[in-house]
């Protein structure tokens, strides 16, 4: 039954009720004409009888059409992404929601999809990404495809590395001078499991190989080193234990990226509502993938 049958359905038990109210006088709730001795209190019972009987069937019509109506309007994403998580703030830069993928079968592009207040009608789109972000260039843009158990943060502001981008395990080096929000997972791969073979294993290298065995992870050397210690064992500190040494000698590992995109729309203040907000998330074909109220 389409919505134009269900809708004719429910007028016609609407214009039921009316009949009942303008001449059922002498109807019982058997249907049967009522006995001339009936009472006005038991007329008016008989008459509020059909009017309940009557307001169900229309009631449950139009839960029917409002169920058919939401299957036409859901996603074929609904129930495997889910808008999870808003953390509201008037700073745009602290400001984001956050998506997740269940589960699926085939990379989900999610750029383009549309992020609705129902209470105050702004909307914003996912932009495009950087897959793989370098550090001192203008890196491209591509869409963005989330897969099984990823996340993504969508922050309101500016991003503090001037890009959006998919996060790896050399990504904490980009917290020693910068802040994220949320705050950006630190576990770059340690100093002393790189390759230190080129560092001659000299006693007056003892100090610096200690120096590299002890050094913190996700960190570059900031300070000067010691000068008695080999060109080659400070110019692995200086050159080796760093963002782009990581990422050209990781990029090929299996684990090298984290199932998280960090994305950005660049605005300069918040856009969600502090309080009784009711956020509707879009696929781009305008269908409802979720929504989160608060």
């Amino acid at each position: 039954m389409n919505r134009d049958e269900m809708m004719g359905i429910v007028i016609l038990l609407s214009i039921i009720c009316i009949g009942i109210l303008g001449g059922a006088k002498g109807v019982t709730r058997t249907g049967f004409l009522a006995p001339t001795n009936q009472t006005q209190e038991q007329k008016q019972a008989d008459i509020q009888a059909k009017i309940d009987q009557t307001q169900k069937e229309v009631d449950a019509l139009q839960a029917k059409i409002n169920e058919e109506e939401e299957k036409k309007n859901s996603s074929i994403y609904k129930g495997i992404v889910d808008l999870n998580y808003v953390y509201r703030s008037s700073d745009a830069k602290q400001e984001y929601l956050s998506l997740r993928v269940n589960t699926t079968k085939t990379p989900i592009n999610v750029t383009g999809w549309t992020l609705k207040s129902r209470s105050s009608g702004v909307s914003v789109k996912i932009p495009k990404g950087t897959y793989l972000f370098f550090t001192g260039i203008t890196n491209t843009e591509d869409d963005i495809y989330l897969n099984s158990n990823d996340y993504l943060y969508l922050v309101t502001g500016i991003s503090p590395n001037g890009a959006s981008f998919k996060t790896n395990k050399c990504s904490g080096y980009l917290t020693q001078f910068q802040t994220f929000t949320p705050y950006l997972y630190t576990s770059c791969p340690a100093p002393k499991n790189e390759n230190t073979s080129s560092i001659p294993r000299t006693v007056n290298n003892d100090a610096c190989l200690d120096y590299i065995d002890y050094f913190p992870t996700c960190r570059i050397q900031t300070e000067s080193l010691p000068a008695n210690w080999s060109y080659e064992c400070t110019s692995f500190i200086y050159n080796k234990i760093n963002y782009p040494s990581c990422i050209t000698t990781h990029k090929g590992d299996k684990d090298f990226y984290l199932g998280e995109w960090r994305v950005y729309l660049k605005r300069s203040e918040g856009i969600w509502k502090e309080r009784r907000e009711d956020i509707i998330l879009l696929d781009n074909e305008g269908k409802i993938v979720d929504t989160y109220q608060y």
